[in-house]
């Protein structure tokens, strides 16, 4: 199995989170320097590393302008083989 790219996993990250919830994510940005995919709803930061260690999930966080910070999972659509 191939180790997919960054952009491949921003545009995977993109789409599961369009599936995620009923309130719409803004387009998720790639900061290649920080190693971290970023978007945004609601008024909240979501944050994902670029390795995530566990592939059923995303695993991020969810900053507030306040300060206040928590842990999210997001499900993974599970990629189809032929």
């Amino acid at each position: 199995m191939a180790i997919p790219t960054s952009q491949q996993l921003r545009g995977e990250l993109n789409d599961d989170l369009s599936k995620a919830g009923s309130l719409p994510f803004a387009e998720v940005v790639n900061d290649s320097a920080r190693k971290t995919f970023t978007t945004s709803q609601a008024g909240a930061v979501f944050e994902f590393a670029h390795k995530q260690p566990d592939r059923e999930y995303w695993n991020g966080s969810k900053y507030y302008i306040s300060g206040r910070r928590s842990r999210v999972r997001i499900r993974r659509t599970q990629i189809e083989s032929v």
